[in-house]
């Protein structure tokens, strides 16, 4: 009796597995045929047991803060099951559908998205390549998202490859995400692709260029990657990955966004001869790059978890952006691709950037962190007199943030042990804004408390103190004292040309800064100027002010909402307080000393010299080269 009893629990156990089993994955096809006309056609099939399934699909994708309203792409759906007879479904909210699935063991979900908007969180296909992000794209059942969701390209007849880091198939073109989270960080990119692997810490990258069209030089682009990734690799002392690629779109636009194994660019095919532009090119990957660690697994604890339907708010937004901005530029000069003028001058023009905001007066970093979703991708004319950018003055705070803890220890710790620190402790759990402030303080040997009230909480203006002249950096001219400032030898001396305060778009104004003398007449945007002094202005209006000196009195001839009128204003200096800085005229040997260190000059040069700097190994694009597989990894939980 009890030998059947365990049998008969042990087959029912079985069954209950089996059954799990079957319904373990949801299959989709990509059809791409139709591309020529900026559409895709999804096909989504899926086994059920239950009397109603829901439909969901995300309104937002992770590192993009901003509802985007993706099912407003889908312009036709049909529902039906196996024996393709019709289903009964409708809409019950703005991104989800219930289906009635009484006596139906399987469905087939059929979508038409169009696809033309141009950017890295969202798809735009063309006749030559198609690159599709995962929540834009894919629709899904909200109570299966830790089953795998497997993908099937249909290729038109000319493109030849597809690139993502999902894990590939037998078949090609065919991809397994272990779960809707992977399905979604993983962008997929397909046509007649240029494909550059090289290999940096014991693991395989490639460099897809996807556009190139003979314009640039996939090879020296790959061998320069390679060093980013090498220094970024160093300075976090672990690989968390096992394969990365980085998908590069070549359609003129600009933009990137982090993924766990990849990441997706868009830059232009003249940008690789033109030396200012592909070191622009070098530092977004850099960024993107660095998130490997800083936000794809290192995340502030709300961002553990997606929501792919809800806004998620968290005031680190300054240490997952501006600190990765800090060391884009960083990780360049410490590969030996930027050197150490031109990344002092990239700080400087950062710092010049956020002192001449009149918004860091209004906006805490804190506050500019939370408030991503209602204002950052959504600026407007009056955004730079009331908000601060958590990437701008992010990477600022960051830099400061690296020199004081410097100078207080010598230049025996740095940012890079606190981020190193906080990986160790954080990446699987997530972590809070006092857990970041306790680990620097621990790093920096005492509390910051008061540093991190000032910088990040409050809309003071930055200290700029002599942890800069510790390190060799002269410190601004407008954070000195008075006297400081007089008895400063070296200024730098700027043209100040005339202006109302305001700035212009032609003859029409596009924004007006506060306590100006055209903000005090109550101009604003959108406000005409057809004269000055009775001549009728057709050009800029900035060009017929150079006309004019500061403190001339000039009558503007103005109309708004088609009525004219007119407007007396003394012209004042557009010159604003100078907030450069520069290394040190006159270093002394301990400032030259941590500069090497910080910079890591002496350890490149020794790498050189020692030849470990010669000659990158980096493979040669081929549309007959075979794919590398990435091995199957044993389901577990997504790392966060």
């Amino acid at each position: 009796m009890i030998r059947n009893l365990v049998l008969a629990i042990a087959l029912f156990a079985a069954l209950t597995t089996s059954l799990q089993t079957s319904h373990a994955q949801i299959n989709y096809t990509v059809g791409l045929e139709n591309t020529a006309h900026r559409y895709v056609h999804v096909t989504m099939e899926f086994e059920t047991d239950d009397d109603e399934t829901e439909l969901m699909m995300a309104v937002w994708t992770p590192g993009s803060y901003l509802v985007r309203e993706y099912a407003r792409h889908i312009d036709s759906m049909t529902v039906t099951d196996q024996d393709g007879e019709p289903l009964s479904y409708r809409k019950t909210r703005k991104n989800r559908w219930l289906v009635e699935t009484d006596d139906v063991d399987f469905v087939k979900v059929g979508y038409r998205l169009y696809c033309n908007e141009e950017s890295v969180r969202t798809n735009f296909v063309n006749h030559d390549y198609a690159v599709l992000n995962g929540a834009p794209t894919f629709i899904t059942i909200p109570d299966r998202l830790d089953q795998e969701h497997i993908v099937k390209l249909n290729l038109p007849p000319k493109w030849k490859r597809s690139a993502t880091s999902l894990v590939e198939g037998d078949d090609p073109h065919v991809y397994t995400a272990r779960n809707f989270d992977e399905l979604v960080d993983s962008p997929i990119v397909a046509g007649n692709l240029q494909v550059y692997p090289f290999d940096v810490g014991g693991v395989p990258h490639q460099l897809v260029n996807i556009g190139e069209q003979g314009m640039w030089d996939g090879t020296k682009a790959a061998s320069d990657l390679k060093k980013v990734v090498a220094s970024h690799q160093k300075m976090w002392g672990n690989v968390p990955y096992d394969r990365y690629l980085f998908l590069n779109v070549l359609s003129g636009g600009g933009g990137g966004l982090e993924h766990d194994n990849s990441t997706l660019v868009i830059s232009s095919r003249w940008s690789f001869r033109d030396k200012s532009r592909y070191a622009s090119w070098l530092s977004l990957c850099s960024h993107e790059f660095f998130h490997t660690w800083n936000v794809r697994r290192l995340r502030p604890k709300p961002l553990v978890k997606y929501d792919y339907e809800n806004e998620i708010y968290t005031d680190g937004l300054w240490i997952a952006e501006g600190i990765t901005s800090y060391y884009q530029d960083l990780a360049l000069v410490r590969a030996g691709l930027l050197s150490k003028s031109k990344f002092m001058s990239g700080v400087s023009n950062e710092i010049e950037s956020v002192q001449r905001t009149v918004g860091r007066k209004y906006q805490s970093l804190r506050d500019s962190s939370f408030d991503t979703w209602i204002k950052f991708y959504r600026p407007d004319e009056n955004s730079r007199n009331t908000r601060i950018s958590y990437y701008a003055k992010g990477a600022v705070a960051a830099f400061l943030l690296d020199m004081k803890i410097r100078s207080l220890t010598d230049n025996e710790k740095s940012l890079d042990d606190v981020m190193r620190k906080m990986f160790s402790k954080y990446s699987k759990k997530g972590f809070t804004s006092e857990q970041f402030r306790r680990v620097a303080g621990q790093v920096a040997g005492q509390k910051l408390d008061d540093w991190f009230e000032n910088a990040i909480d409050s809309t003071n203006e930055l200290e700029f103190d002599s942890s800069l002249t510790f390190m060799g950096i002269d410190i601004p001219n407008a954070a000195m004292k008075k006297d400081d400032k007089e008895k400063k030898a070296r200024k730098v001396s700027r043209s100040a040309p005339a202006t109302i305060g305001a700035s212009f778009s032609g003859t029409r104004i596009s924004r007006v800064t506060p306590d100006s003398q055209a903000w005090r007449l109550g101009m604003v945007s959108g406000d005409e100027v057809l004269a000055i002094n009775g001549f009728r202005l057709s050009g800029s209006f900035s060009d017929r002010l150079r006309q004019y000196e500061i403190g001339d009195q000039v009558e503007l001839l103005i109309s708004r909402d088609d009525l004219l009128f007119s407007e007396t204003v003394t012209l004042e200096s557009s010159k604003t307080e100078d907030w450069a800085i520069s290394w040190s005229s006159n270093p002394s040997k301990d400032q030259k000393q941590r500069i090497m260190a910080w910079l890591e000059i002496k350890t490149r040069q020794a790498d050189k010299k020692n030849g470990q700097d010669a000659k990158e190994e980096v493979g040669e694009s081929s549309e007959e080269a075979p794919k590398k597989k990435r091995k199957r990894r044993r389901k577990k939980p997504l790392k966060s």
